[in-house]
């Protein structure tokens, strides 16, 4: 054996980490299995370019809020009576006042001032407490007043304090007081346990008890049997405060007057809808219009909004709105539909010597009227003629198609008060006045369908589509579109 050759075994090879050994000569890659120890067997090794996937993160959960399916059908009542005498110890009159805001600098003040068993001796204390405080007195008067003040701008919170006896709430007054605490404002963005929220829930707990017990929210139906039960009126109390109030906190400290908009808006909306209500029912069963007709009243966006305001001499007063996606026609049918119905209510009501459960408010269309906060509302089952068409112009084709196939429903603006529309068959009114209509619109072609990613027309909506344009073309055209 040549003794110049290398006679060791691999455990003796020098690695190329090794300053002695030396790294991989130049050019060389060094291979992954000098210096690193494979994988366990069934082991894949992670790929290089594989993405490690984002985890969404989880909602949080609101662990205080009551589901409906939470609370049984007897129980709502009492639900609401809480949901009240939270509103009544907060001195809250409308939905869009938020909880009031709570410091850390209050919170430990009012906390050095107990021992640690102060919530027993504060239960005795208020078990004691007489109702005959006068800083509670003022404090039930003024509520009162500021409940009838909101009553009559519809705040049902404020309805609701007005039937509950001016003696209840003195009650309910003089056990705050005698806690220590002038107002009752619990921190809802802290935590039920603390001493301070402890303090305000033995507050709730003990007023609650005190008056709902004797019959002080006849009301609002609540039962015996669920008041009595502590660990329930514990749930919706803390439903109300640190699910309820805190999430209208939080909006309210996000974005200072967005609890005030979203109660107009609401209101707003529900006046729009019991309006539609009144002109469906009036169009349907005084004036008898065809379906056609029927679909563009039905729809809560055709109907106009209004907002509260005054007039020259202080009246309150609410003026319409415009909508910028409806069409003259459609906007002029729906003012004359209305005028024509509030005519004949006011007649009734005169006749009866009585009015309705709905009052009727003093709407005013201006000549350059605001543009509705709803207008970019698009309802989805209207005849094409709702919209203007410029706005219907600008819409995809696949939309346009879909609202083609709804017909027509009114006539040209200038041809509203004819009688005859009113009667007509389909077929009829299309060549008299629907294909006058049609000319403003661009209806789509089943070769701009095509380019905007559709197969082409299905036969069932080609043929719909048909119906809908008979007598929309000219004779000219219809001939030659025959085979």
């Amino acid at each position: 054996m040549d003794s110049g050759q290398n006679t060791a075994g691999p455990s003796s090879r020098p690695h190329p980490s090794d300053p002695d050994g030396g790294g991989p000569q130049t050019g060389q890659k060094r291979r992954a299995a000098d210096h690193e120890s494979p994988p366990p067997e069934g082991h894949n090794r992670p790929s290089a370019t594989k993405k490690k996937r984002k985890t969404k993160k989880k909602p949080k959960v609101d662990q205080f809020h009551l589901k409906k399916d939470q609370i049984d059908e007897t129980q709502r009542g009492t639900k609401n009576t809480c949901y009240l005498h939270g509103y009544l110890l907060l001195q809250i009159v409308r939905s869009d006042i938020p909880p009031p805001a709570v410091t850390q600098q209050s919170i430990t003040a009012f906390e050095r001032r107990w021992t640690p068993n102060f919530l027993s001796t504060l239960q005795a204390t208020l078990r004691a407490a007489k109702g005959d405080n006068i800083g509670a007195s003022q404090m039930a008067a003024d509520l009162r007043r500021r409940a009838q003040k909101e009553a009559k701008a519809g705040s049902q919170i404020a309805k609701d304090i007005l039937q509950v006896k001016e003696t209840y709430l003195v009650h309910t007054y003089s056990i705050l007081l005698a806690s220590g605490l002038e107002t009752w404002a619990p921190d809802v963005m802290g935590a039920p346990d603390t001493p301070y929220n402890q303090v305000h829930a033995t507050v709730f707990f003990e007023s609650f008890s005190m008056v709902a017990t004797s019959f002080a929210y006849v009301a609002l139906a609540p039962t015996l049997s669920s008041v009595n039960n502590p660990d329930f009126v514990k749930d919706v109390m803390c439903s109300f405060l640190y699910s309820y109030m805190r999430r209208k906190f939080k909006v309210e400290d996000n974005e200072p007057g967005k609890l005030a908009k979203n109660s107009e808006d609401d209101t707003r909306r529900k006046r729009r809808k019991r309006l539609m209500q009144k002109c469906l029912e009036y169009a349907s069963k005084e004036e008898k219009f065809p379906d056609q007709v029927l679909a563009l009243v039905k729809e809560e966006c055709c109907n106009s909004d209004d907002e509260s305001g005054t007039d020259d001499s202080g009246k309150q007063v609410y003026f319409v709105n415009k909508k910028t996606m409806q069409s003259a026609s459609a906007t002029a049918f729906v003012q004359k539909l209305d005028a024509r119905r509030t005519k004949m209510e006011d007649g009734a009501k005169r006749r009866r010597g009585k009015g309705s459960n709905w009052g009727e408010r003093t709407r005013i269309w201006r000549d350059a009227p605001s543009n509705s906060e709803f207008s970019l509302q698009r309802p989805t089952k209207v005849p094409l003629d709702y919209f203007s068409p410029s706005e219907f112009n600008d819409l995809p084709a696949k939309a346009r198609f879909n609202y083609v196939k709804n017909g027509v429903a009114l006539p040209l603006v200038q041809f509203l008060d004819n009688k005859d529309w009113k009667t007509m068959d389909k077929s009829s009114f299309m060549e008299k006045y629907g294909n006058q209509v049609l000319k403003q619109y661009d209806i789509p072609t089943e070769e701009e369908m095509t380019r905007a990613g559709n197969t082409g027309w299905d036969s069932d909506d080609a043929e719909e589509i048909n119906l809908t344009l008979q007598g929309s073309q000219s004779d000219a055209e219809m001939a030659a579109a025959s085979p």
